[in-house]
């Protein structure tokens, strides 16, 4: 059986690193091993964390940014294939085994699914306009993937060794995009498996509007800053996407209020330098 290395980068997740670890412990087909890394979290993350001793490597990542925080974990993993979620992720239980199944396939190098949103009002409706969003990102329109989804991705071990050297540190862009730009540009193939869903929290859209559209933008930065490496139509895409989602931004927040009254807070920006 494939071994399949499970990262957790979190920073400040005290209320939703413990359901996140819970869903993969509880995979019908256990995973080789889960590694945490913390990178430098204030609040109670590390009690939460203590709870896990035996079943759950904890590492810590001194450098801020999920950025570094992945490519501690990643470079730490043993398994053949490497998966990456968000501390907010919750896998169902047969994600390890779908995991698996994608690789099956020796012509794929990195795998990403849609998410399934637990946190918003009307979810039935959010999850299947992000599918089709997704599902319209992963056409071969413009030749090979050039994008993962942080959240829920999978990558060969080896693919994985030798895009690392060429990666971007720097913050500009997402990290998850980055990779999938550099998988791509290597000749590595990354598949979209509509199947794969992992839930994830709809916070971000809890920020004001102002951060959210600078974290939207990021994707246009990061096809921007590779221009070499990728075709024209990513960033056209990029563009309509995010442009998409900040007029949606109104009613997308008043879904998020009606399920949650407020009480969870927004993500902020994991890539940034500064906590």
């Amino acid at each position: 059986m494939t071994l399949l290395s499970v990262v957790v980068p979190v920073y400040n997740e005290e209320d939703f690193v413990g359901p996140c670890l819970d869903a993969v412990l509880a995979q019908h087909e256990p995973v080789h091993e889960i590694i945490v890394v913390d990178n430098n979290s204030t609040d109670r993350t590390a009690v939460v964390l203590a709870r896990y001793e035996g079943r759950v490597l904890v590492l810590r990542e001194p450098r801020q940014g999920v950025q570094h925080a992945r490519n501690r974990g990643l470079d730490t993993a043993t398994g053949d294939v490497l998966a990456r979620i968000d501390a907010d992720t919750r896998v169902p239980p047969d994600w390890s085994r779908r995991v698996r199944l994608a690789f099956d396939d020796p012509r794929v190098d990195a795998v990403t699914g849609p998410a399934a949103y637990y946190d918003v009002a009307l979810a039935p409706l959010l999850d299947a306009g992000d599918a089709l969003i997704r599902r319209a990102w992963s056409l071969p329109v413009i030749g090979r993937m050039d994008w993962l989804f942080g959240a829920n991705m999978a990558v060969r071990a080896g693919a994985w060794q030798a895009v690392r050297p060429s990666l971007c540190t720097a913050g500009s862009a997402h990290e998850d995009l980055d990779l999938g730009i550099h998988l791509r540009a290597a000749g590595h193939r990354i598949t979209y498996a509509p199947g794969l869903r992992a839930g994830t929290s709809a916070r971000r859209i809890a920020d004001r509007y102002g951060d959210y559209r600078r974290y939207l933008l990021m994707s246009e930065a990061g096809y921007a800053a590779h221009r070499p490496l990728v075709p024209r139509g990513s960033l056209i895409r990029a563009w309509v996407t995010a442009r998409l989602l900040l007029a949606l931004f109104p009613l997308l927040r008043l879904l998020f209020e009606a399920r949650t009254n407020g009480r969870v807070p927004a993500r902020k920006n994991p890539m940034s330098p500064r906590p």
